[in-house]
């Protein structure tokens, strides 16, 4: 198999031209998964007919997608011009073993997500998410409400957490600690990997309703029982108490400040005086790379949101009468600001 690439030094006029075919480059990319190409070709190298067969394409057509993907190294195109296999860029996106890449792909693939980018005019002009002017619903609304993009979402934001989660129960010592509360805890990757790594630590996790017995599997397959529950219920309204630490993971950027302060004081309201809070989120700052910057984006497109300064989120915090007394890196731009009442 041979991988075409390009070395011819680009001018401008050129670095522009793929720049702006940037978007036409991704969606082709969404295509061939949303068709499963990557996961077939783990089998060996296939014909194009063969490719078309088992997935109910127009063979031609799919010819021409798949040798302009092999171009910039999606997928490997073989001497005769007939012929594809894997290449390293495409193996990222196979299903199984899945990572946080291949579920990015399939998240970013739905018609939904690409008609809400097609709008970000809006969200530039307005501040606002450009998500529902594009759908007819918000976000929130599509994903508890349709299956296909609950899974979409869930699977993208499981395989994220996971890595993360890791990474913030070895940040963190959570052994200080009896019992945790996690606060909009998501599928309970977070909760998982602290009470793993940390077997005197008891568990609870705050979630909407329909996302309470998905969290709960998660948690069964870890091998906890006896060590958690699962709390359906809203942070607007009540956290559960008396918890010695309270963690809130990458939710707090999907609203705006005074929204945050909201739940801030909520979350306060249900701490004991000695409680810690610790607020875990991506920060932008001077240093953040394109992905960070971008992914700032996709939150104001899908839900109005934004990552902040770590100095946003401490203004935040004291506005909710907490009291910042550390800041612990997790990775080049996850950080954990414990905190406490005043």
């Amino acid at each position: 198999m041979t991988e075409h690439v390009e070395t011819a030094d680009k001018g401008p006029n050129k670095e522009m031209v793929e720049l702006l075919q940037g978007a036409w480059r991704a969606r082709a990319i969404h295509v061939a998964v949303e068709l499963g190409i990557p996961d077939l070709l783990t089998r060996g190298e296939h014909t194009v007919t063969e490719l078309a067969e088992h997935t109910g394409t127009h063979a031609a057509t799919l010819g021409r997608l798949l040798r302009a993907l092999s171009t910039f190294g999606v997928f490997l195109r073989g001497a005769d011009g007939r012929t594809y296999a894997q290449s390293p860029l495409s193996a990222v996106l196979v299903t199984e073993p899945g990572n946080a890449e291949s579920t990015d792909a399939r998240f970013m693939a739905a018609k939904w997500h690409w008609a809400a980018w097609g709008d970000l005019l809006h969200s530039v002009r307005t501040g606002e998410a450009s998500f529902e002017i594009a759908n007819g619903e918000s976000f929130w609304g599509l994903t508890k409400s349709d299956p296909d993009a609950k899974q979409r979402f869930n699977a993208a934001m499981n395989a994220v957490s996971q890595e993360e989660s890791a990474g913030v129960a070895r940040a963190y010592d959570f052994s200080v600690a009896r019992t945790v509360v996690d606060v909009a805890g998501g599928l309970g990757s977070l909760l998982a990997a602290v009470l793993t790594a940390h077997t005197g630590v008891r568990g609870t996790i705050l979630e909407r309703p329909e996302i309470v017995p998905l969290a709960e599997e998660r948690l069964a397959k870890a091998g906890l029982a006896g060590r958690y529950e699962v709390v359906a219920g809203d942070f607007f309204e009540k956290v559960p108490a008396g918890a010695d630490v309270y963690t809130i993971k990458r939710a707090l950027h999907d609203w705006d400040d005074d929204t945050i302060v909201r739940i801030l004081e909520q979350i306060k309201g249900a701490m004991r005086p000695d409680s810690a809070l610790l607020i875990i989120e991506g920060v932008v700052d001077e240093e953040s790379d394109q992905e960070a910057l971008f992914r700032g984006l996709l939150l104001t497109v899908l839900v109005g949101g934004q990552d902040r300064p770590e100095s946003d989120y401490r203004t935040l915090a004291e506005r909710a009468g907490l009291r910042v007394v550390r800041t612990i890196p997790v990775s080049d731009d996850l950080r954990i600001l414990e905190t406490r009442r005043d």
